[in-house]
């Protein structure tokens, strides 16, 4: 009996070795923590199928009155019986996938065994259908263990239980008694003790394997924070620099041999060398918008495992959080700063001066424009207020705001200015950070048409338009004054100043383009600048 029992626990050992080989997959996992799909239940089902029935070729041929240990068993004599393990897969398909798994389970190596032949067939095919119900049922109470080396008691006692079943089985079906009683007399002990231990076995591997991954992934989260602590402060830089930063910052901590940042596909900033080996980090706005990835560059494949895997996904998140965070900031500063020139605007002594004046001028001589320029005047004020708190508005309420300004703007030149438009109605709803238009029409006043010494014309056309295939809207606003010969970066520089760089922040910011002004200037002719909405 002990030489039986040896040979059983070295056959255990064995299996709960390749269970535990197994066990490293995605789905099998799943299955571990009590959370397997319905879509991979199929797999679980197979493999403790095929693990069952490995449990009985693997066992030792036995007859009544003695053993004989052999490699592989092919068939069974009509006199012998298999001592075995295939009990320690039909539970414990029944404890992690419960009833449903454990009855077919249990169906399927029942079946085969009875193939196989033996006086004990019929009670060997009903035992492991019972076997795996009854592991089902015990499903909950070993779940409630399972994060706790506790849960290998149950899982033992379910175990010698499933065990005890078979041998009564034996007893109840098996002819004649008299041998039926003396195969259990001889297998009973070893089997049911080395299966139960074999089933206990597994959960006391898993946790401990659960228990060191759970050490290494919380090394993982700290060192994804302390990473994160050291990356906050640089996305306050130039975004350039400070993609740089970060990508120096992530070469010397997580150990890669390079860091490099990507956007559109092509090569931002770079630390370190390049590999055929590589992980992603990829940075988003809330809105699942792709701003571009750090790419982490090792010597050779890194281990695929789940707090690993973690821990880089957690790394993108709070880089993609710092990011968003530290934008959101610059452009509440930027909105801020767009409220205080308006703000400053409104109360130009000049403008205002200028603006009342006229009304003055009007009063006595056209009354009802008069009274039309301090509506506009209202509108321009209350317009500027509301507008201050928003990160967003309509096309359709920044050409109020606009309508209203040129309004006072004509009022005091007279046929000095003309004002054309070409709106599309169906443009008019898309969204368009505050401050946007007006500020474009200003700077083509005060600084293109000034001392032209022809009418000035400012033309505002918005249309709605096919994009990349997409239909966005495209908004220009274009005058007959004095115009430019700069490029494009020093035009933004002389002819709208700070406040056109603060327009072109916000569209960038909400729009993700890198330059979404387009100026087009001829010296003598004027200019015109156009950006696209959505």
């Amino acid at each position: 009996m002990l030489h039986l029992f040896v040979d059983m626990l070295e056959r255990v050992g064995f299996l709960i070795a390749l269970a535990f080989v197994f066990s490293r997959s995605r789905w099998m996992r799943s299955y571990m923590s009590y959370q397997g799909e319905q879509a991979h239940q199929w797999r679980f089902i197979v493999f403790f199928s095929l693990y069952a029935i490995l449990g009985t070729y693997s066992g030792v041929t036995v007859t009544p009155y003695s053993y004989q240990p052999a490699p592989w068993i092919g068939e069974v004599s009509p006199t012998a019986a298999i001592a075995n393990s295939r009990s320690i897969g039909v539970v414990i398909a029944g404890l992690l996938g419960g009833v449903k798994s454990g009855l077919i389970v249990g169906v399927i190596a029942g079946l085969h065994r009875y193939s196989l032949g033996g006086f004990v067939a019929v009670a060997c095919m009903l035992a492991p259908v019972a076997q795996g119900i009854m592991a089902g049922l015990c499903r909950n109470a070993v779940k409630r263990r399972f994060r706790n080396a506790a849960s290998a008691k149950p899982a033992f006692a379910v175990g010698l239980i499933a065990e005890a079943v078979q041998m009564g089985l034996i007893l109840l079906l098996a002819k004649p008694w008299n041998e039926a009683l003396g195969l259990v007399s001889l297998i009973g002990i070893p089997q049911v003790v080395a299966n139960g231990i074999g089933v206990s076995l597994f959960f006391i591997v898993y946790h401990t394997m659960e228990s060191e991954e759970d050490r290494i992934g919380t090394e993982h989260a700290r060192k994804a924070l302390h990473i994160a602590d050291l990356t906050m402060p640089l996305w306050r830089l130039d975004f350039d620099r400070a993609v740089r930063e970060v990508a120096r910052t992530l070469h010397e901590e997580t150990k890669a041999v390079g860091a490099y940042f990507y956007k559109n596909d092509m090569v931002w900033a770079k630390a370190g060398r390049k590999t055929p080996y590589w992980v992603d980090l990829p940075m988003e706005m809330q809105n699942k918008k792709l701003i571009g990835r750090f790419r982490l560059f090792y010597e050779r494949k890194q281990e695929d495992s789940p707090s690993r895997r973690r821990m880089l996904i957690t790394l993108a998140r709070l880089i993609s959080q710092q990011y968003a965070f530290v934008e959101a900031e610059r452009q509440g500063q930027l909105l801020t700063d767009a409220e205080i020139r308006s703000l400053q605007a409104q109360m130009n002594p000049h403008f205002l001066f200028n603006v009342l004046n006229t009304v003055k001028s009007f009063i006595r001589t056209k009354p009802e424009e008069a009274r039309q320029l301090i509506t506009h005047l209202s509108k321009f004020l209350r317009k500027n207020m509301n507008g201050s708190s928003k990160t967003l508005v309509s096309v359709r309420d920044e050409l109020e705001l606009v309508t209203s300004y040129l309004s006072l703007t004509k009022a005091r030149l007279g046929d000095q200015l003309e004002f054309v438009t070409d709106i599309d109605e169906a443009a008019l709803d898309c969204r368009i950070p505050p401050f946007t238009i007006q500020p474009l029409v200003e700077n083509a006043i005060v600084h293109g048409l000034q001392n032209i010494g022809r009418p000035g014309i400012i033309r505002l056309d918005v249309k709605r338009e096919a994009d990349g295939g997409q239909y966005r809207a495209r908004i220009t606003v274009e005058d007959n004054g004095t115009g430019m010969c700069l490029g494009v970066a020093e035009v933004a520089d002389e002819h709208a100043g700070v406040a056109l760089r603060n327009i072109v922040q916000r569209l960038s910011y909400h729009y993700g383009t890198e330059k979404p002004l387009q100026i087009d200037s001829t010296p003598g002719k004027g200019t015109k600048v156009s950006f696209w909405v959505r």
